[in-house]
């Protein structure tokens, strides 16, 4: 789950005990205040409504929006992936669709995604192709086709140079599948990892609230390509903690080619100067100063990436 956007009728939710804002990520999401919180409610448009809060995460990271007053009289409740990794199991997801369910609920947006990690499906290149052949299937259906009618497609190419290309098959607003190069998108130009993100709209047809317990379903019949894609892989909710884990482990590899570029050579050169002691006191008292590098916001708290990093950088 990489994103998710609920509508709730304002008068359904006071029926169900959610007077105010701060009720509803613990209340209809089972999100900890510790994790994920409500801002306070500010007269700032979004969207369609007059009033919005920010929600937060413990690092103070903006991770999704909650808006009121007009639009119908209703309540809107977004949560970017970096708020939906903190519904962490199965069990998790499916008192969220209970909730969402018992409060009348109406899922607008939603999208699902599956992490290649090794790069075992193939590249996005290869995809790319794919969607640009006249590919069917046994039956002489176009596999990547709505009704017959083959969908608008967009690629961008990195040319080479290592930050990722990007696959995009449909429309945004109402079904789109995007294929990107995670690994490389992370800093990490020789990473296989690649990810398959269907992201389904509510605007032109309903969004079952299924979708929150059987995710892989809907990224599987997305596209008929991607039901033959994604066929040897399991059903269920992918562990968030792997996915945190792969996404440190990336971006800790990128800083450190980052940092061998940048500054390799200056510190060889206090080695030399300081020896390798002194040189590790000069860093610690002159040079570090508190606070995570922007490249590791969102990825998790601060113990949690500090804790991977030492496993993943110095195992012994």
């Amino acid at each position: 789950m990489d994103f998710l956007t609920v509508v709730f009728s304002q008068d359904r939710l006071a029926e169900r005990g959610f007077t105010r804002i701060s009720l509803l990520l613990p209340g209809i999401f089972g999100l900890k205040p510790s994790d994920v919180r409500a801002g306070e409610l500010h007269a700032k448009r979004w969207q369609f409504y007059r009033a919005s809060a920010v929600i937060v995460d413990s690092e103070g990271e903006l991770v999704g929006r909650i808006g009121c007053e007009g639009n119908g009289d209703t309540v809107c409740v977004s949560l970017s992936g970096a708020a939906c990794k903190y519904i962490r199991t199965k069990d998790d997801w499916r008192r969220v669709r209970m909730q969402v369910e018992a409060c009348g609920g109406r899922i607008s947006r939603c999208d699902v995604a599956y992490d290649d990690y090794d790069g075992l499906m193939g590249t996005v290149r290869e995809l790319e192709a794919k969607a640009r052949e006249t590919l069917t299937d046994s039956g002489g259906c176009l596999l990547f086709a709505n009704g017959g009618t083959p969908p608008k497609t967009k690629f961008l190419d990195d040319h080479g140079g290592g930050s990722g290309c990007t696959l995009y098959v449909g429309q945004k607003g109402h079904k789109q599948l995007c294929v990107y190069e995670k690994g490389k998108q992370l800093g990490v130009t020789d990473s296989p990892w690649t990810r398959y993100e269907a992201r389904l709209y509510g605007k032109h047809c309903e969004v079952p609230t299924d979708i929150l317990t059987e995710p892989m379903k809907y990224l599987r019949g997305s596209y008929g390509y991607m039901e033959l894609l994604l066929a040897k892989v399991c059903e269920g909710i992918a562990c968030a903690i792997e996915y945190t884990k792969r996404a440190v482990e990336a971006t800790g590899t990128a800083m450190k080619r980052w940092s061998q570029r940048q500054f390799g050579k200056s510190a060889w050169l206090w080695i030399q100067v300081f020896g390798v002691e002194g040189f590790a006191r000069y860093v610690n008292d002159e040079i570090a100063r508190e606070g995570m590098p922007a490249r590791f916001l969102k990825k998790g708290k601060a113990s949690e990436i500090i804790q991977q990093l030492r496993a993943e950088l110095c195992p012994s």
